[in-house]
């Protein structure tokens, strides 16, 4: 098996609460037991650091993974989700739709937030900070397909559909996915 460098996490399911906002939602107790279980096929990876976003999601995603492979975790605000703090969660259709937009227009900043590809810059860059290699970063689903798909020469929004919770992305030094977990 080809070295892998990065491994690029989505955080698992949180608790879906409509009267607390997304960017505040904690791991549900499936969502737990699923990253236990991603965090037990991970050990096999050699993985020396932990780094992740900073919203309770993911963060409790990293420190589930980071106690099963003895590692700490630090905080990296730049793995957070593509920022657009004036769209609502609404009902599902129009979430979808609102992402469906995203991916529709990557250069086009959300509502008082960033562009999709301005999050994906600034998960590169987040990711560029961190030279420790083999390095687990837990991030979020828009940010993540967006910057997989540019690296995976694929759909981001096809990828961001196909997204479980949790997911996770092995790449070599190269940028090649390796596989997905």
């Amino acid at each position: 098996m080809i070295a892998p460098a990065l491994i690029l996490v989505r955080h698992g399911r949180p608790v879906i609460d409509p009267d607390i906002p997304p960017p505040q939602w904690g791991l549900c107790p499936e969502g737990r037991d699923a990253v236990t279980a991603l965090a037990a096929k991970l050990t096999r990876l050699g993985i020396k650091a932990a780094i992740s976003s900073p919203e309770p999601k993911a963060l409790q995603t990293a420190e589930i993974i980071g106690q099963r492979l003895g590692l700490a975790v630090e905080v990296e605000h730049g793995l957070g989700e593509h920022k657009r703090p004036q769209a609502s969660f609404g009902t599902e259709a129009e979430f979808q739709a609102n992402i469906a937009q995203i991916f529709a227009h990557p250069h086009a900043p959300a509502p008082g937030g960033e562009s999709a590809e301005q999050a994906c810059e600034r998960l590169a860059a987040a990711l560029e900070r961190h030279k420790t290699r083999p390095m687990v970063a837990v991030t979020h689903g828009t940010v993540l397909s967006y910057y997989v798909a540019k690296l995976a020469n694929c759909d981001a929004h096809d990828l961001w559909r196909s997204l479980r919770t949790p997911d996770a992305f092995v790449f070599d030094a190269e940028g090649a996915l390796i596989e997905r977990l």
